[in-house]
């Protein structure tokens, strides 16, 4: 990778009075999918990031970069950008990370940086922008021994910059150096970056530049679990130790030279840093031990092609040999120990006259070979430690590298490194390379291609052989798209060779017992993404026990991934829940997998059904409920849908009617109009009047609140029919009220009024209190959008003094808050906001989040009316962070809104 490409200036652009502005200028390097290193003063001031930050590339082009992650002031001095701009240049490959050993005193040689001070200035280019700054490279050593107790590193370097001009001001002529990368070239790894230059020595004296490791983005706000940490890929860093350059960094060996690797990929593409971790394990104690390292992961993921590239990249480690033998894994192909031997004896030069005829006898000779000299053994396709043992060298200064889609943990002493599909910006890279040229004209459809096959190696290497076939090579990749897109099952039949995904997956599906693969086949037909074991116990009639073994013995053939930290959750990749169902299709009935289906969205039902059947629980679900939900809710929505599907309309209606609170409660209208649409159906498949009165009445509620208006109004005369054939005045009551709230949003207040009059009828006749007080806050809403105030106070005065007599806290809450919203459209700030702190006092103390930030935003507006925005802004604030923590999109949005319009 030609690093010098990617040095970069950071520009930015301080606030420096009325019409001025000044910029800064400093140094950074671009290190892979479009982010870019730099310290972190370069770009903030203070906690909040500056008015604009540019990326200016050595071609003069300038990119808007956003400060992603920076460290606070006293904090680590190093910060992240992202550069969204399709445009900028990415490097080939993500730039390898490492640290520093700082156990010794001697120095780590061959560092360097490339960054942009203020000595080698140029003319301007751009009358608004700061001048041009050429580059300047500068090589040293990092002496590890420094800054030890500020975790700083010190890199010394015998560059020295020119004097500062006489007369100007005595400061450092490296400024502007700041920000840039410090590299270290080490002899196995190559590049490797190791911290980002912040601070330099003044304009006299040796030249230093002190140091902050890379290790430190660790301590960034929320760094592990962001995308740019997952990207650059951190975390697994190679460790650098100090060596003298007096001392080889590896003995002379006797030269061998076998290699028996097969053909390198043309294509790989992205696995730097798993290839990075590995060779750190196979190189880091080489001199002392015999490193092995385990490869595992689900079939397709890559494992041979790692390493095999892993063999081809350490000829300068390993000289003598480096050979491969493939054990088979579980398929016919599958070999002995023995066998594997006999082709290891073969690649390392024997001849079969002089082969030796006891097994016990081959293996010593095996050993003895690899002890001349330092050699790399790759096993592929392992089953059992037990095939293993016996094919690895027991001479330090040798390795072996094995894969399977076990963890082998019984293998001892062996490190293991699991792979995990590609993600998404890899495994486009990855298919752009194999489709070549043609990826240019049609990249919408290369993104849609990977995502469809879940960024699995072997399935985007199948898919781009698929693309390069006669019928489709010259076809647009959108046609390929389309067809998978429709038919995703056609890519288990795919093939490239001999290798195919459903013979991959079916090597790992023989390893499992009897039951283990009828569980198997049962969790492809689960609905949503991810499941938890007692999700799986209710589906195949389980204990969570027994089915927590079963899942442990499906991850331990890679067959299920294991997510989640506190508790557990499981997935298959979409590859194999596509080759579990077809499974399942092929060998068991049909009446057994619709029972399975059923059972599994039982659980989910039953389980919900649970919380939202408590008194209360539709207006304020249990915090238990909504925290369920929130792990949850795509499972819940899938098994809605998969139930309609499958005409199982009594769980349609079950699930949907436990839903209402929860979906209401987070304002997820749209979910709520698709569960309540299912719902209405169900009830009329069933002959349920009450279950379709009900849904009827919350799917128009779903609909008026996303603002639509067709179909409204015969959905609710639909309900007044099923109220009439009922003789059901209540619950007509109920469904007028939602009339008139209809015709007042669409404009017709008067209307409006004519509806709740009719039901204000039916609740006096019935003597029901607590509904006229219900009805009085419609009431109200309606004189104000009629342009009576005055009205609207009287209206809720009267109910708040009716629920005062009543003695229920809770519908004093409603009525204030009505009262309120009254207060404020007259004009009455004070009274308004008196009366929302008595509503706010109420739900602080009953921690009702979703209705405190409902009082807050209020209370905002209220303060905003009054002529107090920064009032205004706290209370929103306080709003935003309590919805947030609802996960509640559709009121996040309408916070942000005002939060915006107040700025």
């Amino acid at each position: 990778m030609n690093l010098t490409d990617h040095a970069v200036e950071v520009l930015r652009r301080r606030p420096a009075g009325a019409g001025r502005s000044a910029w800064t200028v400093g140094s950074g390097h671009a290190v892979g999918a479009s982010y870019v290193l730099t310290a972190a003063h370069n770009v903030t001031t203070g906690p909040a990031p500056d008015e604009e930050v540019l990326v200016r590339r050595l071609d003069h082009r300038e990119y808007r970069a956003a400060v992603v992650a920076a460290g606070p002031p006293g904090g680590p001095d190093i910060a992240v950008l992202h550069v969204a701009d399709e445009d900028f240049p990415r490097p080939p490959s993500k730039v390898a990370f490492a640290r520093i050993d700082r156990s010794g005193i001697t120095p780590v040689p061959d560092c360097w940086a490339m960054g942009f001070p203020g000595f080698n200035t140029h003319p301007a280019h751009a009358p608004d922008l700061p001048r041009l700054r050429d580059s300047v490279e500068v090589y040293g050593s990092v002496l590890p021994g420094f800054h030890i107790r500020r975790g700083l590193l010190h890199l010394e370097t015998g560059a020295t910059p020119p004097a500062p001009p006489a007369g100007s001001a005595r400061r450092s002529q490296w400024q502007g150096m700041s920000g840039a990368v410090v590299f270290v070239q080490d002899p196995v790894h190559g590049p490797l970056a190791v911290g980002v230059i912040s601070g330099h020595h003044g304009p006299e004296g040796p030249s230093s530049l002190t140091v902050v490791p890379v290790t430190e983005l660790a301590a960034l706000d929320g760094s592990r679990s962001s995308r740019w940490w997952r990207q650059l890929g951190l975390g697994a860093w190679v460790t650098v130790r100090p060596r003298s350059p007096s001392v080889p960094s590896r003995p002379a060996v006797a030269s061998g030279g076998r290699l028996a690797l097969g053909r390198p990929s043309a294509h790989f593409t992205d696995r730097e840093q798993e290839a990075a971790e590995a060779t750190a394990l196979l190189t880091r104690e080489l001199g002392e031990s015999v490193p092995v390292v385990v490869l595992y992961g689900m079939g397709g993921v890559g494992k041979t092609t790692l390493a095999r590239q892993l063999g081809h990249r350490l000829g300068s480690v390993f000289p003598y040999a480096r050979v491969l033998v493939d054990l088979g894994g579980a398929s016919e192909a599958a070999v002995s120990t023995d066998a594997a031997v006999v082709q290891l004896l073969g690649h390392l030069g024997v001849k079969p006259d002089l082969m030796p005829h006891e097994p016990d006898e081959r293996r010593r000779e095996l050993r003895r070979i690899l002890r001349q000299g330092p050699s790399l053994v790759v096993i592929d396709n392992a089953v059992s430690a037990r095939q293993v043992e016996p094919l690895l060298p027991d001479a330090p200064g040798s390795a072996a590298v094995v894969t399977s889609r076990s963890a082998l943990t019984a293998l001892e002493g062996a490190d293991l490194l699991p792979l995990d599909p590609l993600p998404d910006d890899e495994g486009l890279r990855l298919f752009e390379r194999m489709v070549g040229s043609r990826a240019v004209f049609d990249r919408e459809a290369c993104r849609s291609i990977v995502t469809l096959v879940g960024g699995l190696p072997l399935a985007i290497r199948v898919t781009a052989a698929a693309a390069a076939s006669p019928t489709l090579r010259r076809r647009p990749l959108s046609v390929l798209a389309d067809r998978l897109a429709g038919n995703r099952a056609s890519l288990l039949g795919l093939r490239t060779g001999d290798t195919g995904l459903r013979s991959s997956f079916d090597l790992s599906y023989q390893l499992l017992r009897e039951d283990t693969q009828g569980f198997f086949r049962c969790l492809g037909l689960l609905p949503g993404v991810d499941f938890s074991a007692e999700a799986a116990a209710g589906a195949t009639k389980l204990s969570a026990q027994h089915a927590e073994a079963l899942l442990a013995e499906l991850a331990d053939q890679q067959l299920v991934e294991i997510r989640g930290e506190a508790v557990a959750r499981y997935q298959l990749h979409d590859m194999l829940r596509l080759y579990a169902r077809e499974r399942a299709e092929n060998e068991d009935p049909e009446p057994h997998r619709k029972a399975t289906l059923r059972r599994a969205v039982q659980w989910y039902e039953r389980s919900l059904a649970a919380w939202m059947s408590l008194p209360g629980a539709h207006e304020r679900p249990p915090e238990e409920a909504l925290a369920w939900y929130a792990q949850e809710h795509t499972n819940v929505q899938a098994g809605l849908r998969a139930a309609h599907e499958s005409g199982e309309w009594d769980l349609v209606t079950a699930l949907a009617t436990s839903l209402y609170g929860l979906l209401a409660y987070r304002g997820r209208w749209e979910d709520l109009e698709a569960a309540k649409a299912w719902a209405v159906e169900a009830a009329r498949e069933q002959q349920d009047g009450p279950a379709e009165l009900g849904s009827l009445i919350h799917l128009a509620e779903a609909r008026r609140l996303l603002g639509r208006t067709d179909g409204i109004a015969a959905l609710y005369e639909r309900a007044l029919e099923i109220t009439t054939e009922r003789g059901d005045d209540g619950r007509r009551g109920w469904v007028l009220t939602h009339y008139g709230d209809f015709a007042c949003q669409s404009g017709h207040p008067e209307e409006g009024m004519l509806r709740y009059a009719e039901a204000g009828r039916i609740y006096d006749a019935q003597g029901d209190t607590g509904a006229r007080i219900w009805l009085a806050a419609h009431i109200s809403d309606a004189q104000l959008q009629s342009g009576r105030p005055d009205d609207a106070v009287s209206t809720q005065e009267e109910a708040l003094r009716l629920s005062r007599d009543r003695g229920n806290p809770g519908e004093e809450a409603w009525c204030a808050w009505h009262l309120a919203l009254a207060y404020d459209a007259a004009g009455r700030y004070p009274e308004a906001e008196s009366t929302l702190g008595s509503a706010i006092a109420f739900h602080r103390a009953e921690r009702d989040r979703g209705a405190l930030a409902t009082m807050l935003t209020a209370l905002g507006r209220v303060q905003e009316h009054s002529g107090r925005p920064d009032l205004a802004r706290e209370a929103l604030r306080e709003a935003l962070a309590l919805v947030r923590s609802l996960d509640a999109p559709s009121r996040e949005e309408e916070i942000r809104a005002e939060l915006a319009r107040l700025s």
